[in-house]
């Protein structure tokens, strides 16, 4: 689907939105303070910062203890306290006008996500004054020209957290080590500056089932005057509160002792707890353990050997075709290829119906839309955990492979197509192919073209937001299961498709290990960091275009300020609201995508799962999927970085007057040109000590000359990890 369909699509959608008392324009809000703190902590509001009801955020003040849960606490967010559609902001005794988001599905979390950005609201608050950084150069240029870069921001320089006197800190409750982190105003330009937030993004993911403790202190305005707390908090640091939440701020300030930060000049302090591993992991590995074990009969998953029954399949077309191409020293190549569109048998464990047209007209479409709302089945049990569904126990899950003639048997390769996308883009995958690699690919489902109308619905009322981790977490297992099909000795290479001459086209399992492959870019790539991390199978991933952590991209994103914006701001006015919701929905998104699941894609595997290697490769200046988020994600999964980004003889010098802009962030860095980088390796100058990882980014910006990097993720300067895509 073309941009310009989809963007026309929603565009008509949105205006048939169930949502009240709308308005394009965001509306400034009153001054919260108007509401008592007595009726903000009976709607379940931290009355620490009166500014929104969830503000602070994330806040143990919304858990209560629970020693079932691996954290020993539960998410507990009052109805009343959730964000409501349609209304510029909630606030009142009832939480105003509008439909609150149900919070059924984030009280089953016993924290909050490990990629949770840091949202509260000061007044007046000057990041520059702050960190002392508003006399520093930036770039002579314009916002938005090419070699804009302000080395003001604390972006420029996310080290700054390391300063005794850091005005902002984010702890480690237990070890008092800081974490790396950056900070940053929403600067949407709808957003007024009564209704700013300040933002703390951590730029390597907080350790799971681990407490944390957030200090501001001495902030400063544009005057540079300081920010005096707010009298609820103030009361509590000064000693003359004298409620139930007292000892507990009193212990924080202890905590904060320890490390070194006083209370005296202490804007605001708070705690919270990040979720389990469990917590994240657990409904999708009890499913594919469930089906690769239960109904496979491969209980022993970690040692990537194939045993047990082949996955059950059928092939519905085939047809062949030749691609032709010229390489770089102008030689004309041709490669036969057949295209083979098929389907699975992959256990159900969704309440509802999964594929609606497929019912009626049997599978052979591009598109089988579910019915919206899809959830994971609850049995009659009381684990929680999905079941079976007993009335429609399979499904026949489409895929589309693309395999190579004349060559022998192949190494299977699992492609992940983009942003709500088909599995028909396994068209792209054609420089593997030239390679003695076959690609195969199905829908993601969450988040493909079938699930529009799901988007549709979540972007009017964020309580639908459930549905998609979960549709996504069947599309994990739907993905694992063909995958097991490709390497199967008695899988897809049964078949008279997958031979040539009788000799099979992909490489199976022989008893050594399993030889499966996956690459997938932008959405390919946020997602496909989650299937590489639970794949029996898949030993090695390239994740193009890459990311993680939904609610750091959508803002940066020209997709989501396009397409999707226009109706979720209609929906969500208050511009603090709206980050609160992405926050939100990243507390449960963190199952679909890498943010969730990053601690343990490479060295340190998730229960009866084997290591995997991944290498990231990320596109320069992206303004789709965001360098920053890629930054994140190599930083948590402890990837090495390659340099130099580009082979000898393939760089240029970018000055105003060059026919292509830069991909740097600044004038006079060195740039890729050509082709010729994609031809040669890069070197590796940088290596963690971890041989099971063997993972890898490539960076554009190495460090100053002289320095050595501590680490492979430095902290000092910026690390833009990329590939060149030409």
């Amino acid at each position: 689907m073309s941009a310009r369909r989809l963007m026309a699509g929603l565009t008509a959608l949105a205006l048939l939105l169930p949502v009240t008392g709308v308005s394009a324009d965001p509306v400034p809000t009153a001054n919260p303070d108007v509401v008592p703190a007595p009726v903000q902590e009976a709607m379940g509001c931290d009355p620490l910062d009166p500014a929104l009801c969830l503000l602070p955020f994330p806040n143990d003040r919304f858990t209560v203890a629970d020693p079932t849960t691996a954290t020993g606490r539960r998410v507990q967010f009052a109805p009343t306290a959730m964000p409501r559609n349609g209304t510029d902001a909630t606030a009142g005794e009832l939480g105003g006008e509008g439909k609150p988001v149900d919070p059924t599905e984030w009280n089953r979390n016993d924290g909050f996500s490990p990629g949770q950005a840091v949202l509260t609201y000061v007044p007046g608050l000057d990041l520059h004054k702050t960190w002392e950084t508003d006399d520093r150069p930036h770039s002579a240029v314009g916002v938005n020209e090419p070699g804009y870069f302000d080395h003001r921001d604390h972006l420029a320089d996310i080290g700054l957290y390391q300063r005794k006197d850091a005005p902002i800190v984010i702890l480690n409750a237990e070890t008092l080590e800081r974490h790396l982190f950056w900070s940053e105003l929403d600067t949407h330009p709808e957003t007024p500056d009564d209704r700013r937030a300040v933002i703390l993004r951590p730029a390597r993911n907080y350790d799971e089932g681990t407490r944390y403790i957030v200090a501001m202190r001495n902030l400063k305005d544009a005057r540079s005057d300081k920010i005096a707390a707010g009298t609820t908090f103030a009361a509590y640091r000064d000693g003359k509160a004298t409620d139930a939440r007292a000892a507990h701020m009193n212990d924080i300030f202890a905590t904060l002792k320890r490390a070194g930060i006083g209370r005296k000049n202490l804007y605001l302090a708070w705690d919270f707890t990040v979720a389990s591993e469990r917590n994240l992991s657990e409904r999708i590995l009890h499913i594919r353990d469930d089906v690769f074990g239960r109904v496979l009969g491969d209980p022993n998953l970690a040692d990537r050997t194939v045993q047990g029954r082949a996955p059950t399949f059928v092939v519905d077309k085939t047809a062949e075709r030749e691609d032709r191409w010229t390489d770089s020293r102008g030689v004309e190549h041709v490669q036969r290829v057949r295209r083979i569109d098929g389907r699975v048998t992959v256990p159900n464990y969704m309440d509802r119906v999964q594929q609606t047209e497929g019912h009626v007209r049997g599978n052979q479409l591009p598109y089988d839309v579910p019915v919206p709302g899809s959830r994971f089945f609850d049995g009659p049990d009381a684990d929680t955990l999905p079941d079976q569904n007993p009335v429609e126990p399979t499904l026949q899950v489409p895929f589309t492979c693309d395999v190579p003639l004349d060559r022998g048997a192949s190494y299977g390769t699992l492609y992940g197509h983009g942003l709500l996308g088909t599995r028909s883009q396994i068209g792209d995958v054609k420089w593997p192919r030239r390679f003695g690699f076959a690609g195969c690919a199905l829908d993601w489902w969450g988040m493909s073209t079938t699930d529009l109308p799901t988007v549709l619905a979540i972007i009017a009322d964020v309580s639908n937001f459930p549905s998609l981790p979960d549709r996504a977490q069947q599309g994990f297992l739907n993905w694992m299961v063909f995958g097991r099909a490709m390497v199967h000795p008695d899988g897809l290479v049964s078949h008279a498709a997958f031979k040539q001459n009788g000799a099979p086209l992909l490489v199976t399992d022989a008893g050594q290990g399993t030889e499966l492959y996956y690459d997938g870019n932008s959405q390919g790539g946020i997602m496909g960091g989650s299937l590489v991390a639970v794949s029996p199978d898949i030993s090695r991933g390239i994740l193009g275009v890459t990311g993680m952590n939904y609610s750091t991209l959508l803002n940066r994103s020209v997709d989501w300020e396009g397409a999707y914006a226009v109706p979720f701001y209609a929906a969500y006015q208050d511009p603090l609201e709206r980050q609160l919701v992405f926050q939100l929905m990243q507390m449960l998104w963190d199952r679909g995508e890498s943010n969730g699941y990053a601690a343990h894609m490479t060295g340190d595997p998730l229960a009866n799962t084997p290591p995997h290697d991944v290498m990231l490769q990320v596109a320069f200046s992206d303004h789709q999927v965001a360098n920053v988020s890629a930054e994140v994600q190599a930083r948590t999964i402890g990837a090495p970085i390659m340099t130099p980004a580009c082979p000898r003889g393939a760089t240029g010098r970018w000055t105003r007057t060059s026919p292509t802009p830069p991909p740097t962030r600044t004038r006079g860095r060195r740039w890729c040109t050509g082709t010729a980088a994609t031809r040669r390796r890069p070197t590796a100058t940088c290596h963690r000590p971890t041989p099971a990882i063997r993972t890898a980014t490539r960076a554009a910006n190495p460090p100053p000359a002289g320095r050595r990097p501590t680490s492979c993720a430095p902290a000092r300067w910026p690390t833009s990890a990329t590939a060149v895509r030409t």
